[in-house]
């Protein structure tokens, strides 16, 4: 049996509040372009006033979808330190 043990040794609390600011920064600003179309543009009656509610919508769930992409690079990351 081999001595190491299959769970990888854990970072310093820095490193996860860093990777937990990047993850909280990355939602602000999709969430403030996101906030932009959807509230500002759309609401000042610009035509297509449809079409710059679902650009915002669209920001919105690319925000989220790029918070998640962050999170699985990240732990492919800690994945690949530990092998």
């Amino acid at each position: 049996m081999s001595d190491e043990s299959s769970i990888p040794r854990a970072q310093s609390v820095s490193a996860y509040i860093e990777d937990g600011a990047r993850i909280a920064a990355i939602l602000l600003i999709w969430g403030v372009i996101s906030a932009l179309f959807t509230y500002g543009v759309s609401d000042i009656g610009l035509p297509f006033e449809r079409f710059w509610l679902q650009l915002g919508q669209l920001f919105a769930v690319t925000g989220v979808l790029n918070a998640i992409l962050y999170l699985l690079y990240r732990s492919i990351d800690y994945w690949n330190e530990s092998a």
